[in-house]
């Protein structure tokens, strides 16, 4: 838990004064995963750029979930200290820089700050290491030439999972997640909307050394935890003692849970969504917002709704359309809800957070029947909108953003 709070703040914490996509297009360019290899094949004497930490390059960041490989030759310097090393890459002040980082928030930051010190053709790559490692069945040849890294196990992305589950390799999957998760019966409402990969088995990181026994050793095991941050240290336990074939599921089962909400796919695990509320991603939440009578529910507190939060990455807006009725509230008496039961009703907050979920369930009990949740919530609108192909359609709906913050 300690681990997944310290990721969550220095994922946010690069949103603090980052202007955010306002600099898109203007003072660099923005390059899509899928379209890198040309990019760089248009730029052969091209800079690859890492503003991530040194631990991050490195795969040695004690936030094990931060430690996701490299772009091969790439320079680093983290964009902490870009302010004061930025004179380090003067001689290439008219070549083309590559910038990448995680997520694609620092390395905006980054671009921003080198255009601003006459660095000429800066071009931000969209989405970061993360999407790359996305995107890897799609673009293999691409992938294999840009990638590498010093983790001793195998990062598999939800669609490298679902290939390679086709082609029959028979996984040992250990779960790693408590027993209440597991079986869905957690107090907490968005651990149990993950559900769980089927076949697969329950074993706590604390007791899997001595669970080896009487596991079937010897296939390929695939680890899975809540986002990502446990199974690597299960990874690296299960390596130390002599087990070679062990991979871990980027980002976790909420990494599986967006995937398989965002792409329709033909699964080959036994992976069911919950069924009080259907789970929807920026695609579809655009399809049936402009096709549908639907009520748009923003679950976020008061202040967050009208921009007054204390923390300033959260005043991002509101969606277009929406009322606010905060999670917290709906139970009190007098609380205006939707008026219509049999209407649907979108729910969403800032990203991916508990209380939507508990909105959800607490809508259900009330009588709502088509209760649906907006995956990633306000911030994937417009994160998606910013950094995936052919998904620019989605920025529309996100409107009152502060200046400051877009």
């Amino acid at each position: 838990m300690r681990q997944l709070l310290f990721l969550i703040s220095c994922f946010f914490a690069t949103l603090v004064n980052a202007q955010q996509f306002r600099y898109d297009n203007v003072q660099f360019t923005t390059v899509y995963a899928e379209d890198l290899c040309k990019a760089l094949k248009d730029n052969p004497n091209a800079v690859l750029l890492d503003v991530r930490s040194k631990g991050e390059y490195e795969d040695t960041s004690a936030s094990l979930a931060l430690n996701l490989g490299r772009f091969k030759n790439a320079i680093n310097i983290s964009v902490a200290e870009l302010d004061k090393r930025w004179h380090e890459l003067e001689q290439y002040k008219t070549t083309p820089v590559f910038i990448y980082c995680s997520h694609s928030q620092r390395s905006r930051r980054a671009a921003h700050l080198l255009a601003d010190s006459g660095f000429t053709r800066i071009y931000n790559i969209n989405g970061g290491m993360t999407q790359l490692l996305k995107m890897s069945t799609e673009m293999p040849s691409c992938f294999n030439r840009l990638y590498e890294t010093n983790t001793r196990y195998k990062i598999l992305s939800p669609a490298q999972v679902m290939e390679q589950s086709k082609k029959k390799i028979p996984w040992l999957i250990i779960d790693l997640r408590a027993d209440s998760v597991y079986q869905g019966i957690s107090r907490i409402e968005k651990r149990n909307a993950m559900g769980r990969l089927e076949p697969s088995i329950n074993v706590l990181y604390s007791h899997l050394e001595g669970s080896l026994s009487k596991m079937r050793i010897g296939s390929p095991i695939l680890l899975v935890d809540d986002f990502g941050s446990e199974s690597p240290l299960a990874a690296e336990l299960l390596l130390n003692i002599g087990i070679t074939d062990v991979s871990i599921l980027l980002n976790g089962m909420e990494g599986w849970l967006t995937y398989n909400t965002s792409e329709k796919t033909n699964n080959p695990f036994n992976w069911k969504m919950p069924s009080e509320y259907t789970l929807i991603s920026g695609t579809e939440f655009d399809r049936m917002a402009r096709e549908n009578i639907v009520s748009i529910v923003d679950v976020r507190p008061a202040d967050h709704y009208h921009n007054k939060s204390k923390n300033a990455w959260e005043n991002i807006g509101r969606v277009q359309n929406a009322i606010n009725i905060p999670a917290a509230r709906i139970n009190e008496p007098g609380t205006a809800l939707p008026v219509v039961k049999d209407q649907p009703v979108i729910l969403y907050t800032f990203n991916n957070h508990e209380e939507v979920y508990e909105a959800a369930s607490k809508m259900k009990a009330k009588g709502y029947s088509k209760i649906y949740i907006l995956v990633g919530g306000i911030w994937n609108l417009r994160w998606a909108a910013h950094n995936l192909k052919n998904k620019e359609e989605l920025a529309k709906w996100v409107v009152g953003v502060p200046e400051e913050n877009q």
